[in-house]
Order: structure tokens, then C-alpha cells, then sequence
């Protein structure tokens, strides 16, 4: 019989892990950071280690708790073709707390609010009753502004990040607060990655939301990667229906400065598809 070592924590190499308080929110956050690897080693000439830049893009990545190694090691292998540059990930999630179940219990609760833009009754008692935690909505606001005046100043002080190329990235509520993000400051963002969005939320509060922007404006400067699977629809999942009319509407708006790409991946429900959805719209995003 062939002995193995004892077990150690796994890690993602060249990655970090810092918290931070916000005083939007009140809330502690963990921030998990993966450097790309030129940055961290340009010592050979030959991807993944060539190619080196001054200033890196850097995704601000919703739901770090399951996307933060799956987008990290997506952004890290495409470039090895050329297609696409490295990018720094910055992951937005929660501190552990003990277990595996409760830290997943207190990120599900807290992410509901603070990924929704503004309060719901109905979410909130559907989320305290199966959580069996105290549930509230509504505080997309606030998180936004940890993000602008917190979160990005401190990453654009400590690390060699580029302005001009921040991508925002979020699935399902993740992608509610991404559109909300880009209704609230279109230009803070290049890139708007929105995957299978929960456009339901609140009797549609975003259809309503997007209403309200295109009365006072004509430009959105943005640009929008919005995605579902072919399975998300049913009598009670009306996620892709929810994007092909909020795409449509988008489209007939024909906002200056405003790109839009739509995907719909065949065979995929909501929890399937979000790998999928997150590569592609990451390629859009840093394509070189």
C-alpha cells in the first residue's frame, strides 16, 4: 500500500487573501486577490510568463465564495493563445464562519442583501424560511458605494491595476447587482459581465430601474455581456424569457456608446451555466 502525506489546506498559488470593513455597509469582507503570473514572475519568455504589462485589467468578481477559483484559473489559461490578456482578480466575499454549512448559511443570507438593489417582502420571507436565518433585501446601494470608495481605491493603490479596464462580474443576484452597478455609474466600469440575471427580483424592479435611466439619458457608456441558460425557463423559472425581453428592451433604447452581447447556452440551467457564461464573458472582456 503507497502512503500519502498528511493532508494540507489547498491554495490557489499566487493569490492572497485580505479583509475589509466597510463603512457603507457595516459588513466585513473577505477579499480574495489572484496576481497574474508575468506580474508575479516574468523571468521566461513564453506564455504564461511573457507578455508583461505596466497596468493590468482587474475583474471585480461577485460571489467569491464559489467563483473565485473557477474565474481565476479561467483568466490565467487563456492567454497562453494569445487571445486575451491576464487580468488581476479581485473576489468579494464573506469571512469564514466555522463550518462549512454555517459559512455557506451567512453568505447566502448576507449576499441576498447585499446584492439586491432595493427591498423585497416576498424575497425576504422566502430566504429567512429556507435559510432559517434572519433574511434582509435592498442593500445593493450600499455595497455599490463599498465598492466605489473603498474597495477600488485601495486595489488601484497597492496594485499595478488600470483604470480604464475594470470589469464587473456577477451571477444571478450576482448579475442583478452588476446591471444595477452599470445603471448607477455606467463609465466606473468597461465591462459589465451579467450572468443569468435574477430580473424577477422585486416585480422587475430593474425593468422599472432601466426605465427611470433612459428618461434622463440618452448615452450608457458600457459594455455588456448578459447571458441565461436554454433551461431557465419553466412555470416558475423565468430567468431566460426575463433576459430576451430585457435585451430587446436595451437594444430598442439605442443608447450612445452602448455594446451589448447576448448568449444563450444551450442545455444549461441557472447552477450550470454559470462557468460557461463567466468564460465568455470574460474573453469579450479582455480580449487583447
Amino acid at each position: 500500500m503507497i502512503a500519502m502525506t498528511k493532508p494540507k489546506q489547498a491554495s490557489l498559488l499566487a493569490t492572497e487573501l485580505r479583509e475589509m470593513k466597510s463603512t457603507a455597509t457595516g459588513r466585513n469582507y473577505q477579499i480574495s486577490i489572484a496576481l497574474p503570473q508575468a506580474y508575479v514572475d516574468n523571468s521566461m519568455d513564453f506564455a504564461p510568463f511573457d507578455k508583461r504589462l505596466t497596468a493590468w485589467p482587474v475583474v471585480y468578481l461577485l460571489d467569491s465564495i464559489w467563483y473565485f477559483g473557477m474565474a481565476t484559473d479561467m483568466v490565467r489559461i487563456m492567454p497562453w493563445c494569445g487571445g486575451t490578456t491576464d487580468a488581476i482578480i479581485v473576489g468579494i466575499g464573506y469571512p469564514e464562519e466555522g463550518s462549512l454549512r454555517e459559512t455557506w448559511r451567512k453568505a447566502v443570507a448576507y449576499r441576498t442583501h447585499d446584492l439586491t438593489p432595493m427591498q423585497s417582502d416576498k424575497s425576504e420571507k422566502y430566504w429567512s424560511e429556507w435559510l432559517r436565518l434572519e433574511v434582509k433585501t435592498g442593500g445593493g446601494p450600499e455595497l455599490f458605494k463599498f465598492i466605489k470608495q473603498q474597495l477600488i481605491p485601495v486595489i488601484e493603490q497597492e496594485y499595478p491595476a488600470d483604470p480604464a479596464r475594470r470589469i464587473l462580474a456577477g451571477h444571478s443576484h450576482g448579475g442583478l447587482f452588476t446591471l444595477f452597478a452599470m445603471f448607477q455609474e455606467p463609465e466606473l466600469f468597461s465591462s459589465y459581465i451579467a450572468s443569468s440575471p435574477s430580473l424577477d427580483f422585486a416585480e422587475n424592479s430593474m425593468f422599472t430601474l432601466e426605465s427611470k435611466y433612459a428618461r434622463k439619458h440618452r448615452r450608457l457608456p458600457a459594455q455588456l455581456y448578459l447571458s441565461a441558460g436554454e433551461l431557465e425557463v419553466g412555470p416558475d423559472e423565468t430567468t431566460l424569457t426575463d433576459v430576451y425581453r430585457f435585451a430587446a428592451l436595451l437594444e430598442s433604447r439605442k443608447y450612445k456608446r452602448f455594446s451589448l452581447t447576448k448568449q444563450v447556452f444551450l442545455d444549461n440551467d441557472h447552477c450550470e451555466v454559470a462557468a460557461l457564461a463567466f468564460q465568455a464573458g470574460l474573453k469579450m472582456a479582455l480580449r487583447r
